[in-house]
């Protein structure tokens, strides 16, 4: 049998220029509108459910992007400079050489934040986001995160919006903070497992082009059950893994670029994936999970 690293995955068609413009065009709506016109909250509802995602633009506010992104260079400082005495107090360290959490469930289910570095697979798989930093937990390491972050993931407001998208009240299931500096070895294109499960992401920093490594989506993918099984069929017959998208022959999808402050909110179902960063690269993000 073939391993997944013998295999090259048939990626979807990235659109560019008007056609992506378009398409996202159609995916977007202003987060303020949401909150004043009960049509447009609607309307933002039901393209999520149909397309299974959307983008919020100006979800958080100059000031409230500003606060957060200042309070986390203080904390990548300490995190580089090497004295760890106060971090270790706060959180669990998983350094790229000192490994004390193993597991998505222990980071997730951790009593206190989990400062993550990601690192190269041991059996040298791709797909690892080496060079990510994923801090779990992020609202726990000061006062002053835990109110900016909270604000910023406009809980309340998201989970009304999925409550009308979904028909099923989602609770938050865990809160992340993505910090990627010249990530490139993504994973390719997968879904989260057929849960219902979605995820938000607040940029906190602008992210413009390819090289600054946006998120990209098959719009409808977590509506195509056909997709899903022949993807799920020819991963069996391969040795990869159940919930890869290797084979997106004919799919269009798109990377959706955005300010600092804007809100992208996708179904975990749909095929998805992080675009390799320029080495150069940084980007930022706040993340929130739904689930039942």
């Amino acid at each position: 049998m073939l391993t997944s690293t013998a295999i090259a995955p048939a990626r979807p068609t990235l659109l560019e220029g008007n056609a992506l413009s378009q398409e996202v065009q159609s995916i977007s709506f202003r987060f303020s509108d949401l909150l004043s016109n009960r049509r447009t909250f609607l309307a933002a509802a039901w393209t999520l459910r149909r397309r299974g995602i959307i983008c919020l633009r100006e979800a958080a506010t100059p000031e409230l992007i500003a606060s957060i992104n200042r309070d986390v260079g203080e904390l990548l400082e300490e995190i580089e400079s090497g004295n760890h005495g106060r971090l270790a107090s706060l959180a669990y360290l998983n350094l790229p050489d000192h490994r004390v959490l193993k597991g998505y469930n222990q980071f997730r289910d951790a009593d206190r934040a989990v400062i993550n570095y990601r690192v190269k697979r041991p059996d040298g798989r791709s797909g690892s986001d080496a060079g990510m930093i994923d801090i779990f937990h992020p609202e726990r390491l000061s006062e002053s995160l835990n109110s900016s972050i909270r604000e910023c993931l406009q809980e309340s407001m998201i989970q009304r919006l999925l409550l009308a998208s979904s028909f099923n009240r989602l609770r938050v299931k865990c809160r992340n903070l993505y910090i990627n500096r010249g990530v490139q070895d993504t994973r390719s294109y997968h879904c989260d497992g057929r849960s219902l499960k979605f995820k938000s992401f607040v940029y906190l920093s602008d992210v413009q082009s390819l090289a600054d490594g946006p998120y990209c989506f098959v719009p409808k993918s977590q509506r195509r059950r056909r997709l899903w099984w022949r993807n799920a069929s020819y991963n069996k017959r391969h040795g990869l893994g159940p919930f890869e998208f290797s084979q997106l022959q004919g799919a269009e999808a798109i990377a959706l670029y955005a300010k600092a402050g804007d809100m992208v909110l996708s179904s975990q179902r749909g095929a998805h994936c992080g675009h390799p960063q320029h080495p150069q690269a940084r980007r930022a993000v706040l993340v929130n999970m739904f689930q039942r």
